[in-house]
């Protein structure tokens, strides 16, 4: 007879997994606390015309070694100006994102308990309902860490155009921000630098408000 009860060989075996990822990424997010925009500016121009290229592989395999986004930002900023850094910042995001959303989908979450998965599935159905807006929504609000949501995106099985379409409208205004930020980020002196810092805090106080309304209504 097959085994119903959660803590069978698989399901152990997968949390196993959950577990180590997780204390990797915390591991990780301690190595990287010593790295500066800087550092990968210069690591990424050190490639010359390659240096594009090199920062959207970069890109790739960014959310499989969980490094932080926000770094990534800023040192696209630096090293390819507020424009093209933003462009290619959004596009590795994006990248990013469905990686880390085809790598989760592939976990699935039948390994969850019960209660769990009926809490993943009305969630589930809830963005199905308005992907995009739901999405969009999601990726809007700040200091929710972008990795978490694009491999929660991917463990609920949320279908992939809404999900690319609301990652990218929804953090595109905030990384220009931050590539903006980056561009300016050698002098505190340079009013580009406030004017960036000064949407950046915008950025973060208004989507709170509004998920904040939205939240009572």
């Amino acid at each position: 007879m097959k085994s119903t009860s959660f803590l069978n060989k698989g399901n152990v075996a997968k949390l196993a997994v959950i577990f180590v990822i997780i204390f990797i990424y915390l591991l990780l997010q301690n190595q990287y606390s010593n790295i500066r925009p800087e550092i990968v500016r210069d690591l990424i121009i050190s490639f010359g015309v390659y240096g594009p290229l090199v920062f959207f592989l970069f890109a790739v395999i960014r959310p499989l070694i969980l490094f932080p986004i926000t770094i990534f930002y800023l040192a696209s900023g630096l090293a390819f100006g507020p424009f093209w850094g933003g462009i290619l910042a959004t596009m590795g995001a994006a990248v990013s994102a469905l990686i880390a959303h085809t790598v989760a989908s592939k976990v699935g979450i039948d390994f969850l308990p019960n209660k769990i998965q009926a809490k993943i599935i009305v969630a589930e159905d809830k963005i199905h309902e308005n992907g995009f807006q739901n999405m969009l929504m999601i990726r809007f609000i700040p200091l929710i860490s972008f990795d978490m949501i694009s491999y929660a995106g991917g463990l609920a099985k949320v279908e992939r155009l809404p999900y690319l379409a609301g990652t990218v409208l929804g953090i595109a205004p905030r990384v220009f921000a931050y590539t903006y930020l980056g561009s300016s980020f050698v002098s505190f002196s340079d009013p580009g630098f406030w004017t960036a810092f000064a949407l950046l805090l915008l950025m973060f106080i208004i989507p709170l408000g509004v998920y904040k309304k939205l939240s009572h209504q």
